[in-house]
């Protein structure tokens, strides 16, 4: 769950200087959050919002200039959540659980707010300036995920091994956002056969099956 942090003022959100102005930033960004989990972006009005934030509309506005800078402000909020769980995320990993662990990462957001992932990707086909942080925190979940694996093998992983596993992540993110959007189907991203050949193909695209299995 996307947690708000205290006092920590998100760029897209207007400035603040008393602590409660804070607080009731804070709850507004929390509670687009949890109304995300049921209902779509697009749906929602700024009535809704501050009524869930236990707060007045006027409250909203004095805080966002508008439904898209609070969108913003969310996404970097949850750009922010990601950036500060990945340096311990692989923490106690072993070999064989590594690809177990990447993929949780990649699932946990998705399968908790799939109404706000689904109005991001939609975003990022009108501006695709939006979607660029989000590719860059991406870059660095793959990176993070090739110096631990690298680490666990005691050595520095071949350019093709390299390759192998960031192709590996897009195909995994891939497959989940077009099921996230356009449903397929037959398997949802709900599905526990879903999660269970991702995995396996994110093991076999990426080369290490057999090493996960060995250890």
């Amino acid at each position: 769950m996307a947690q708000v942090q205290p006092g920590t003022a998100p760029r897209f959100s207007l400035p603040v200087k008393q602590n409660r102005s804070q607080k009731t930033r804070d709850r507004l960004l929390a509670a687009g959050f949890k109304l995300l989990r049921r209902k779509d972006f697009d749906q929602l009005s700024v009535a809704d919002i501050a009524r869930a934030a236990n707060c007045a509309v006027g409250s909203f506005y004095q805080r966002f200039f508008d439904k898209d800078q609070y969108f913003f402000a969310l996404a970097e909020q949850r750009r922010e959540q990601s950036r500060a769980q990945l340096e311990s995320w692989y923490e106690g990993v072993k070999p064989g659980s590594i690809v177990q662990r990447a993929i949780d990462r990649e699932f946990s957001f998705v399968l908790e707010h799939p109404d706000f992932w689904r109005a991001a990707l939609r975003r990022a086909t009108t501006d695709p300036q939006f979607w660029e942080e989000f590719r860059a925190l991406g870059r660095r979940s793959v990176d993070r995920f090739i110096e631990v694996y690298g680490s666990l093998l005691g050595r520095t992983l071949k350019a093709d091994e390299q390759e192998r596993i960031r192709f590996a992540f897009q195909m995994v993110r891939g497959t989940m956002n077009n099921t996230l959007i356009n449903r397929p189907g037959p398997l949802s991203l709900e599905d526990a056969g879903f999660r269970r050949q991702i995995e396996r193909a994110f093991r076999l695209v990426a080369g290490i099956e057999t090493t996960a299995r060995s250890r």
